[in-house]
């Protein structure tokens, strides 16, 4: 009886070993997938936080661009250089009629210098 009892406690350790590898087993596979789902998600952030800092540099240059154009091309600025440009018109178109004028009268008095003079 000593060897059946021996026996049964042999099996019985046995096969509790075998169910702790088992449930160890188990276990470890859940880690491994759990560890592979943080991997996914861990890239996927890495992914979305370059895009964000991509996005962010962007931005960044796109507000030195618009400071650099507001500096360089202001509404008042814009508003100078629209008068300067309606005042140099004017000088021009005075300057023409001046030289119309003044041709006209020297035609007129080559017309008639015989009768003048």
């Amino acid at each position: 009886m000593s060897d059946g009892n021996e026996n049964i406690s042999k099996n019985g350790w046995s096969e509790y070993g075998r169910l702790v590898l088992a449930e160890l087993q188990r276990l470890n596979q859940g880690q491994d997938a759990m560890k592979q789902d943080l991997d996914a998600k861990f890239i996927e952030l890495n992914n979305k936080i370059s895009a964000f800092n991509t996005l962010e540099k962007d931005i960044e240059e796109l507000k030195s661009w618009k400071k650099d154009v507001i500096e360089i091309w202001s509404a008042t600025q814009m508003q100078q250089a629209k008068d300067e440009i309606y005042k140099q018109k004017g000088y021009y178109q005075r300057l023409i009629g001046i030289i119309v004028a003044a041709q006209i009268v020297f035609t007129l008095f080559m017309a008639f210098k015989d009768k003048i003079f």
